[in-house]
């Protein structure tokens, strides 16, 4: 029989104190809310209201598990709050005030450490940190800097670098030793923190990097490697001027073929986005000019099934918003929208055709 809304509301109502009793025993237990410990803790909780029928057993977990979850997700927001506060606080000489950080206090070590380091960097490159954000398992760190100060840009990347490659091997959760792992959403945790991946993809394991799952598989393996070589080959103290790099050039206005020194031309799909901006004209090519390296990013970190790229691809460029020279109409975040998930299909269909190749062999 189905339960209408009127007794959804009476029996809420009338066992409200037992709905939120369990939740609080629960949320009181737990630093986070996952599907599988709710469902083994909830089984049978409400079976002594012998008065109640199975349905309304039922419904009374749906309502705790809710309540729970809220209550969890108050406290983990708050404990968010303080430690960001503290971290803008504290780096308030190379972080911004308004700096927004979307990810978990697992890793504000690694935000701690990118701010250590933005402080050994000359004043001349003004660089600070904007925020950082958690993308398909890494942890992303903007910063706002003079790039056409010399070794600005090669420095700075090779510390957002570094610090992404680091958080693939740390519980964004907690802080400790995690790997990166696959379910609806990509996310790296500890073994502790791994439940609230729910049901595994079957490639869970596979990949180490989710920017670079489209790569072969023996190089991806020792990624983490070399992102601790990177530690110890560019310590804080070397982070100073580089005399013998050349200044990174800003982007021409005409499209030269030889673009070989371009960062951005160092990968296929950064290549095919400039060859894309060149081909275009008026808003279009300055929407690509100004997002094409968040576009590649994007592409690399869009390690999620079909069914959620539309939602992926929307947040993306949502986020962008704040970091646009000018505001962003519907018709530019239309076509960004276009755009970058017509390369992450195009992407996608090359990875299906490879992995068959490789299933044929």
């Amino acid at each position: 029989m189905m339960m209408t809304d009127e007794r959804k509301a009476w029996l809420r109502g009338a066992y409200l104190d037992r709905i939120i009793e369990t939740a609080m025993h629960y949320a009181a237990n737990h630093t986070h809310f996952a599907d599988a410990e709710w469902e083994a803790y909830i089984v049978g909780a409400f079976e002594y209201l012998i008065e109640l029928t199975a349905e309304d057993h039922g419904y009374l977990r749906e309502q705790a598990g809710y309540e729970a979850w809220q209550r969890i997700r108050v406290a983990l927001g708050e404990a968010s709050q303080t430690a960001f506060s503290k971290l803008r606080h504290n780096n308030g000489d190379v972080i911004d005030a308004d700096a927004n950080f979307a990810l978990g206090i697992g890793w504000i070590s690694l935000l701690q450490h990118a701010a250590d380091r933005v402080r050994t960097y000359p004043e001349g490159w003004r660089a600070r940190i904007a925020g950082a954000k958690e993308k398909f398992g890494c942890c992303v760190v903007h910063i706002g800097c003079d790039y056409d100060q010399s070794g600005c840009r090669s420095e700075v990347e090779r510390l957002r670098e570094e610090v992404r490659l680091r958080s693939l091997s740390m519980c964004e959760l907690c802080g400790e030793s995690g790997r990166l792992r696959l379910s609806g959403f990509a996310k790296t945790v500890c073994d502790q923190h791994a439940v609230v991946m729910g049901e595994f993809r079957e490639d869970d394991g596979r990949w180490a990097d989710p920017w670079a799952w489209n790569d072969d598989a023996a190089r991806i393996d020792d990624l983490l490697a070399k992102g601790r070589a990177l530690m110890s080959e560019y310590p804080a103290e070397t982070a100073e001027p580089r005399r013998g790099l050349d200044p990174v050039r800003p982007r021409p206005t005409q499209h030269v073929m030889d673009e070989s020194d371009d960062p951005l031309r160092s990968t296929p799909i950064g290549m095919r986005i400039d060859e894309d901006t060149w081909n275009m004209s008026g808003r279009e090519k300055e929407l690509l000019i100004e997002f094409g390296w968040y576009i590649q990013d994007a592409v690399k970190g869009a390690a999620v099934k079909v069914e959620f790229l539309d939602g992926y691809v929307r947040d993306e460029v949502s986020g962008w918003r704040g970091y646009a020279a000018q505001p962003l109409t519907a018709s530019d975040e239309e076509f960004l929208h276009g755009y970058l998930r017509g390369l992450i299909d195009d992407e996608y269909e090359r990875m299906r055709l490879k992995q068959k190749a490789e299933r044929n062999k």
